[in-house]
């Protein structure tokens, strides 16, 4: 679309976290995120991939979610190279694993899992998405 005033990107998807300093080691170490922001005064921080591609913002909050089965659906959804193997580091990381990987009515394969403050994300492996998929 031509002219002003459009969405470009999506820039950040944010999560609400209880402790920064957990949730940038999962996000991290476990998920494999680069750190890209740190700001402890604000309680906020972003991870992801080099620009232009969106981040996942962490949002310390001062309500965290007092019940530790809660599911808190995100709408995040990552998308990873090898689904196995992936799967394989989150569950080598103790991470709850709420949907082992099956096989979508799309074709790829979809997981979904929880982080530390029980956020829930989705994961994907279909590498023949956008050649599928009716891009009108």
């Amino acid at each position: 679309m031509a002219g002003k005033g459009h969405v470009t990107r999506v820039w950040v998807a944010s999560v609400n976290v209880a402790d920064l300093d957990r949730s940038i080691r999962f996000y991290r170490d476990v998920l494999g995120l680069t750190l890209r922001i740190e700001n402890r005064t604000f309680g906020w921080a972003e991870l992801g991939p080099e620009e232009p591609l969106c981040k996942i913002g962490l949002s310390l909050t001062k309500n965290p979610t007092s019940n530790p089965d809660a599911r808190n659906a995100t709408g995040i959804v990552l998308d990873v190279d090898d689904m196995n193997s992936f799967v394989d580091r989150l569950r080598e990381a103790n991470v709850r694993i709420t949907r082992s990987p099956v096989r979508g009515p799309w074709g790829g394969l979809v997981a979904d899992f929880l982080d530390p403050d029980g956020n829930e994300l989705e994961v994907v492996f279909d590498p023949e998405h956008y050649l599928r998929e009716d891009r009108r």
